[in-house]
C-alpha cells in the first residue's frame, strides 16, 4: 500500500508547501481539495503544480471533495465534477472524491432513494469518463441512505458504471458500525481510496470529524482494517485525512511528520 496525505488535514497551509513537506516525510501520493487547488492556481500555472509534484516524487492521487447529492434539485456536485475534470486530468489526477451529502426526503421509499442514487452516479460516472477519470463514492458514518460500503457498493453495482468505485474512511466505518470483517469480501477493484484515521473513544453517536486523530492514538481497530484490506488485495493509497482543528493550529511540518510517523507505524502491521 502506498502513503498518501490529504490535504484536510493541513488546512490554512498552503499548497506548495504540503509538496514540499510530503516530499520530505515519503509520501508518494496527495489528495487534494479545491480550495488549495484555487488558491495555488490563483498565483501560478499547472504547469507550475505539475512540476512541482514530480519534482517532489508527489503524485496526485484524488480531487477532492465534491458533493454526491442524489435528492437535491441542485446540481452543484455534477457541475463541480464537470469544471474541474479536464483540469484534473490534465495534472495526472484520475480520482475524484464525491462524498454523500443530504437525505431522502420523509416518505420516499429505500427503493425510490436508491433509484435517484443510482441515477446520480450515473451522470457523475459519465461526466468523470469524458476526462478518463474515475468517481469514488465516500459513504458518511451513520448517513441515513450511504453510512457503509455495502450500500455504496448497492448504489455503483446497480448502476453497471465502469468509472465509479468507493473510498473506505476507517472513522466513517466506525461510527456505521462496518467491521473489519465486513471489509473482507469487497472486491478490491471497486476500492479506489483508503482514508486511516483514529478517533477519540466516545460514543458512536457523539463522534464528529473534530474527534478525529493521528492513526494509532486512537480506538479504532486499524489493524484490523488493515488485515481486511490486505486479503481482499488492496495495494493503492492510504491516506491520512484528519479533520481537526487542534491538529491545525501546530506548525505544517509538524502535522506531516505527524500523519508520515503515524501512517508507517500502521503500514509496519503488513505481514
Amino acid at each position: 500500500m502506498k502513503k498518501c496525505l490529504n490535504t484536510a488535514t493541513t488546512r490554512g497551509y498552503p499548497l506548495q508547501d504540503d509538496i514540499m513537506y510530503c516530499g520530505m516525510y515519503g509520501f508518494t501520493g496527495m489528495e487534494i481539495d479545491t480550495l488549495k487547488l484555487d488558491e495555488y492556481l490563483a498565483k501560478n500555472s499547472p504547469g507550475d503544480l505539475k512540476k512541482e509534484m514530480e519534482d517532489a516524487g508527489i503524485d496526485f492521487a484524488a480531487l477532492m471533495a465534491f458533493p454526491f447529492t442524489p435528492f437535491s434539485d441542485s446540481p452543484a456536485g455534477l457541475e463541480e465534477i464537470k469544471k474541474y475534470s479536464g483540469l484534473a486530468s490534465s495534472l495526472g489526477c484520475r480520482i475524484l472524491l464525491a462524498y454523500m451529502s443530504g437525505k431522502p426526503q420523509e416518505g420516499v421509499s429505500r427503493e425510490e432513494a436508491l433509484g435517484a442514487a443510482v441515477l446520480a452516479a450515473t451522470m457523475y460516472g459519465d461526466a468523470a469518463r469524458e476526462s478518463g477519470l474515475k468517481v469514488a463514492l465516500e459513504p458518511i458514518g451513520r448517513h441515513p441512505f450511504m453510512p457503509g460500503p455495502a450500500q455504496a457498493l448497492e448504489v455503483i453495482e446497480k448502476s453497471g458504471h465502469p468509472s465509479l468505485g468507493l473510498v473506505i474512511d476507517t472513522f466513517h466505518c466506525f461510527r456505521s458500525g462496518v467491521s473489519p470483517s465486513d471489509l473482507e469480501d469487497i472486491p478490491a477493484g471497486m476500492i479506489l481510496m483508503v482514508h486511516v484515521n483514529d478517533s477519540e473513544d466516545k460514543p458512536v453517536e457523539a463522534l464528529n470529524d473534530a474527534n478525529r486523530l493521528y492513526p494509532g492514538k486512537g480506538i479504532l481497530p486499524l489493524g484490523g482494517y488493515l488485515q481486511a484490506l490486505e486479503k481482499n488485495g488492496y495495494g493503492g493509497y492510504v491516506s491520512v485525512e484528519i479533520f481537526r482543528p487542534e491538529y491545525w493550529k501546530d506548525r505544517h511540518e509538524n502535522i506531516i511528520r505527524n500523519a508520515s510517523e503515524s501512517l508507517d507505524i500502521f503500514l509496519s502491521r503488513e505481514e
